[in-house]
């Protein structure tokens, strides 16, 4: 068993100083107090929104196994570059270290399948990046580090089938280096429902699970701002997803991913000619869908289906000399949808649920994971 080394010292101490006081003040906890909450949350710190992110973890510790800053980009072989503000990667560092919680980073890459394909496919330069990725747990006296390369999967046919080839020899030699340590490796896919899902095609689920300690699945963007309207993340095609899934990989290693946010579609013109700027898809945060929802005046109706809220509502564009009333649709999930699709946690024995992007959810959600949480911990 790996104990993380970030945390590991005080999460002992605290377990032997309950320990003792459990023996020296017996019955101080009455016999109805409920079970603490299983920790089965994990998910993304944005850069851009560090002080709502760090606090939505620190306010809720109960429920988290771990957090992942989104601090970090792999440029090159061994360029692994910090993106946020060093005194707020600081204070996340410090603030999730006193809250009790590992810090297992993210570092994100703009490299394309065909540049990709050149570093792993060559032994030297494969262990060079790996050898960089450590350096920085190691620096930062991490947790582990998670990966989140999701522009590898475009390019040329033939540099993503490099990189489906490959990438898991990457996570090996990673995971091999950081067992040195005592940290550990995650790795973040796109989500596919079967073995010959078009989709997503450079993640091999079976060969990638081998060789992390834990697969977070970007179960949303079902519906994206390029398509057509819809939910985000329905609980359906989640549902496929993790069955697929943990058939692929262990489940115990498996979280599915939960957004903290929604989008704003076009539907038609309701008169007069749009100009363009109509036709944009605008995304928001769930907060900020709720903020948006009062000042139009409307109120976001459950979709079951969807599990998702909805509204529709009529806005006036005027624009290089063109002017309309458009008629708009927005989709946002919400602690109602985080709390019925965690219900697959159980269903598929996953360890657990990662939010995009924490800091984004609404009010009322994590009382919600919470009572979820519980019932966790006594199934």
């Amino acid at each position: 068993m790996r104990v993380l080394r970030g945390i590991g010292a005080p999460l002992v101490a605290c377990l032997a100083a309950a320990s003792v006081l459990a023996v020296v003040v017996p019955g101080q906890a009455g016999a109805a107090d409920p079970p603490p909450p299983r920790k089965f949350v994990t998910g993304w710190l944005p850069y851009w929104n560090t002080a709502d992110a760090t606090k939505s973890v620190v306010d809720n510790a109960n429920v988290f196994q771990d957090a992942s800053p989104f601090v970090f980009d792999a440029n090159s072989k061994t360029d692994i570059a910090l993106t946020a503000n060093t005194d707020e990667w600081r204070h996340m560092r410090r603030s999730l270290r006193g809250a009790g919680i590992a810090n297992i980073p993210t570092v994100a890459t703009e490299l394309t399948a065909d540049q990709f394909a050149q570093i792993i496919k060559n032994p030297d330069r494969r262990v060079a990046h790996a050898r960089a990725l450590a350096n920085v747990v190691d620096r930062y006296n991490l947790d582990g580090i998670d990966l989140d390369y999701e522009s590898i999967n475009f390019g040329s046919s033939s540099a993503k089938a490099t990189v489906r080839k490959y990438y898991p020899a990457l996570i090996r030699d990673l995971n091999a280096r950081l067992d040195r340590l005592g940290a550990v490796t995650s790795v973040t896919v796109a989500a596919r429902t079967s073995r010959t899902d078009p989709n997503w095609w450079v993640y091999n689920y079976p060969a990638l699970g081998r060789q992390a300690d834990r697969v977070r699945i970007m179960t949303y963007d079902f519906h994206w701002s390029g398509g057509s309207p819809g939910p985000i993340a329905p609980k359906w095609w989640v549902n496929d997803v993790a069955s697929y899934a943990s058939r692929a990989i262990a489940p115990r290693k498996i979280s599915v991913g939960m957004p903290a946010y929604g989008r704003d579609w076009f539907v038609n013109t309701v008169s007069g000619h749009c100009p363009s700027i109509a036709r944009t898809t605008v995304s928001r945060s769930t907060r900020q869908m709720r903020a948006f929802a009062e000042t139009v005046g409307k109120t976001p109706n459950w979709q079951e289906r969807g599990t998702s809220r909805r509204f529709t509502y009529v806005r006036k564009y005027s624009s290089g000399g063109l002017t309309c009333r458009a008629k708009r649709v927005a989709w946002f999930d919400d602690g109602k949808s985080l709390e019925t699709k965690s219900q697959l946690v159980d269903k598929y024995a996953l360890r657990g649920i990662a939010i995009w992007a924490l800091g984004n959810e609404g009010r009322g959600s994590w009382p919600l994971l919470k009572q979820y949480g519980r019932s966790l911990a006594t199934s």
